[in-house]
Formats: structure tokens, C-alpha cells, sequence
């Protein structure tokens, strides 16, 4: 039996062929149609197979230097625009750099600064001297409030003899969050001004972040690196206001530029001007923690501060992350995922399987205590979770001032 043809079918094809015909953009030794040479995505570095970063960036000032360092191009994406830029440029070498999240306030939280001229005899803003900048006069003097959440990436690439370029830059996060809860477990029950204003402040932060990229580090899915922010030595102080629950707990955030390594946190808490706790220096409770915090990819932090009798303070790590370097992707509390680990321990439970457990206690005296490792094997039909969490608590005796 003939087959009847159906005369719509050349005409589907031959659509699908136009724009391979006329509007396809082709890549390496071939000739490109294209209007634009050069096609760059930006993509968020913790990303998996699906792009991230208009989730976490709503809008991105795109700075574009050439091969002498010098800016020839400034713009800024916003909406879906953020994934990506194409255009036209003369063949040389390109060197971008992308800031997420920067306001157009007025003042802006942050400001971009030429810093002068680079090399001798060169003029106009070059990607050597350029710097991102939080100093800033706050309120009360010599404080600022919080950084705008912040994201950063840089790539170079190359056009020649007008091939179309094509290149992914991942973004990865140029804010640290350090969320706190304040509490407190003394005999006489501390009462709080219900109506007070609470801030909490923190000193020593790095404040100037170069235009030049600091850290290279390889993304989570292994497809590619991106590369940190680099900050200079510059610190700044900073404040944010803080509230007072039912609880009679007191809960801030400071949002901030990166930590490094050598960063010294100098936290405190005030309430109506007069300090409720003194200077603690989170230095000696990051130090403790598996990671290195020049390098690791997030820094989203949530601690607790126990306030004892006998001038003691505790600082507890409220949370991990499923991220080894320091991320924020699911938070548990760790006091009760260690409650839960003794309590299956003890009771054999045929669904769980508790490989160690180890609960920290803080001996009186010592400064720091590590806890061992309590590992979750749990076992259902679709799916295995295998978790590992470190418990750091920090132990400031004398610190204290209620």
C-alpha cells in the first residue's frame, strides 16, 4: 500500500533548517553570522544543572576591561538578563568583572572606586586600581550597617579574526551572614527592656575588595572554577538592629563583606547605649571549624550565645550545612540531631544505624571543645541520606558583662 504524503511535512522541515540557514551562530574554525562576537553565561557557582543565579541576583553591573586593563564598557543586567550578555567587540584580549546585587541607592550601600590611574602615563579607571568599597560613616560614628548580599566573577577570553566566543563565568557569594542568638541561662532570670533598641556590632571586617579576582576554587558540580574576591586590609566596624523575642532571646544579622582567614570578628551587644555583652572575638570559634575561610564557597552563619552566671559566655554553632566548605543549603540543630543519635543508640532502632555519637560538653576551664562526629545512616525505600556534623562550641570565661 502507497503512502499518501502529507504536504505540510517539507514545510516543517525547511523551518527547522532556517536557522541553520540564515540565523545560526556557529563556534571555532567555522564563519560565524552571528551579530555579536562574543556570548558570555553567568551562572551561580552553587548551581546544579539548572542556573541559580537570577535567584540570588536581581540585578548585575558588568564591567568589561581590554587587554591594557583599561574599562571600555560598563553595564548593568537586571530581570532575566543576569544569566548572560552578548555583543560586539574588536578582536584582543577581555577581562570582565561582574558585581551581583550592587544598589543604585543614593548613597549606595557600597561604591565603586577608580583609585587613580594604573602604570605611568595611563589614565582613566583601570581594573588594577579599581576597588569595591563599605567604608562608609554610619550611625552612631564610625559604624555602617549592613552590606548589600553581594556576588562576584571574573573571566578573561580572547577574540580573533572574528570567531564567536563563547565562555561561562560562575558567580560565587561576596557577603558573609552571621545570624545570632543571644539567650540567657543565669539564676536570677535577666529581664529585658521589652521597648529597647538592641544592636549588635561587629568590629575588624575587611572593607575594599580589588577588581582583580583573589581565590581560584572549583565549583560544587565540578564543571568549572570561579574565583573569590580579593580584599585588601582594610576593616570597618559594623552594626545592625537586633530584636527581642517572647522568649526573652535576642536575634540579629550583620551582613557584611567576606571573612578570611585571619579575620578577627570582634562581636558585642548593646541595648538603649549600654553594653549587654563585651568584645567576643569569633576568631577563636571559626578557627575551630573544618574549613578554611579563605577559600570556602558560602559563608552563612548561625551561632548561638549562651549567657551563664560566673562571667561565662558559650558559643554554640545553631546550625550545619549539607555544603562541606561552609555552605547554607539545609540547616538542623545540632544539640537535637545529637539527642536524636543517643536516643536511636539506646533504643536499637531497626531503622537507623548509628555508627558514632560523641555529645559535647564544654569542660569548665578549657576555651574550646571538639566534639567526635555523629553519622545518620538512614534507611528508607527511595532514598539514603548519610549526614556528618562537627559540634564547635566556644567557651569565653570572663568575657562576659551583664
Amino acid at each position: 500500500m502507497q503512502r499518501g504524503f502529507h504536504p505540510i511535512r517539507p514545510c516543517l522541515l525547511l523551518w527547522g533548517l532556517l536557522p541553520l540557514l540564515f540565523g545560526s551562530c556557529s563556534f571555532g574554525d567555522e564563519p560565524s553570522p552571528c551579530p555579536y562576537d562574543v556570548r558570555l553565561e553567568y551562572w551561580y557557582a552553587g548551581s546544579g544543572v539548572e542556573n541559580m543565579l537570577p535567584r540570588y541576583v536581581s540585578r548585575l553591573t558588568q564591567f568589561i576591561f581590554d587587554g591594557e586593563g583599561r574599562l571600555v564598557s560598563t553595564s548593568v543586567l537586571t530581570g532575566d538578563e543576569v544569566s548572560g550578555w552578548k555583543g560586539t567587540l574588536p578582536d584582543g584580549t577581555y577581562t570582565v568583572v561582574l558585581w551581583g546585587n550592587l544598589s543604585d541607592a543614593d548613597p549606595p550601600p557600597e561604591k565603586v572606586e577608580s583609585g587613580g590611574g594604573g602604570a605611568e602615563g595611563e589614565t582613566g579607571d583601570m581594573l588594577e586600581t579599581m576597588t569595591l568599597s563599605a567604608v562608609s560613616e554610619g550611625v552612631p560614628p564610625g559604624y555602617r550597617g549592613n552590606t548589600s548580599r553581594l556576588y562576584y566573577g571574573t573571566g578573561t577570553f580572547t577574540l580573533k579574526d572574528g570567531m564567536t566566543e563563547r565562555r561561562r563565568i560562575y558567580l560565587c557569594q561576596a557577603y558573609a551572614s552571621l545570624t545570632i542568638t543571644v539567650r540567657w541561662q543565669t539564676t536570677e532570670r535577666v529581664r529585658l527592656p521589652a521597648d529597647g533598641v538592641y544592636r549588635m556590632r561587629l568590629k575588624g571586617i575587611p572593607s575594599v575588595y580589588g577588581f582583580s579576582g583573589g581565590q581560584e576554587v572549583t565549583v560544587p558540580s565540578g564543571d568549572g572554577s570561579c574565583v573569590l574576591p580579593r580584599p585588601d586590609r582594610t576593616v570597618t566596624y559594623h552594626e545592625a538592629r537586633a530584636s527581642l523575642n517572647y522568649e526573652n532571646e535576642v536575634i540579629g544579622e550583620l551582613v557584611t563583606f567576606r571573612y578570611t582567614a585571619g579575620t578577627h570578628e570582634l562581636w558585642s551587644l548593646w541595648c538603649n547605649g549600654e553594653q549587654l555583652v563585651r568584645d567576643l572575638d569569633l576568631y577563636l570559634f571559626f578557627r575551630k571549624l573544618p574549613m578554611d575561610m579563605d577559600t570556602n564557597m558560602e559563608q552563612n552563619f548561625d551561632l548561638e550565645v549562651t549567657v551563664y552566671d560566673d562571667n561565662r559566655v558559650v558559643v554554640t554553632q545553631a546550625s550545619a550545612a549539607d555544603w562541606e566548605e561552609g555552605g547554607g543549603i539545609h540547616a538542623f540543630n545540632l544539640q537535637v540531631y545529637a539527642n536524636l543519635c543517643q536516643l536511636l543508640l539506646q533504643n536499637n532502632c531497626n531503622r537507623f544505624h548509628v555508627w558514632t555519637v560523641s555529645v559535647v560538653d564544654v569542660g569548665q576551664g578549657h576555651a574550646f571543645q571538639t566534639g567526635g562526629f555523629c553519622k545518620l545512616f538512614c534507611f528508607f525505600q527511595v532514598v539514603n541520606i548519610v549526614r556528618s556534623f562537627r559540634v564547635v562550641q566556644a567557651d569565653f570565661r570572663g568575657q562576659q558583662g551583664v
